[in-house]
């Protein structure tokens, strides 16, 4: 039960002495709720938790310009299309994940499709 303690630094709101930037409404993550990390990852070892501050993704499935664009167009209608999609692959389309997964492939295929050949003909 003793490992379970908060560390003697914690604070009694249950935070490690260190906060997220406050949020001035000018942050193009900012929202009626504050603003939206897309990362949070925290730590057991020093019960903090760490939001960084990284430029979107500009195929993020949740607020590539795309996705924002027809939410505002569909409204509802678009977060049903989203939900019922049966293979989950309509948000990703739509947010360019497709097209960026496409790219990352061939180019991975690119590097491993090295010619061996090519060494054995220095030697």
């Amino acid at each position: 039960l003793g490992n379970c303690a908060p560390p003697p630094e914690a604070k009694r709101d249950g935070t490690a002495g260190s906060y997220a930037p406050a949020d001035d409404g000018t942050s193009p993550s900012s929202s009626a709720l504050g603003l939206m990390p897309h990362q949070i990852r925290g730590t057991i070892v020093t019960y903090m938790m760490m939001t960084p501050s990284v430029p979107a993704f500009p195929s993020c499935t949740a607020c590539a310009d795309s996705v924002v664009e027809q939410y505002k167009k569909g409204g509802f209608e678009f977060v049903k299309c989203v939900c019922c999609d049966a293979d989950g692959t309509f948000l990703e389309n739509v947010s360019g994940l497709t097209g960026f997964r496409e790219e990352a492939a061939k180019k991975l295929e690119e590097c491993l499709d090295w010619d061996d050949d090519d060494s054995e003909d220095d030697e």
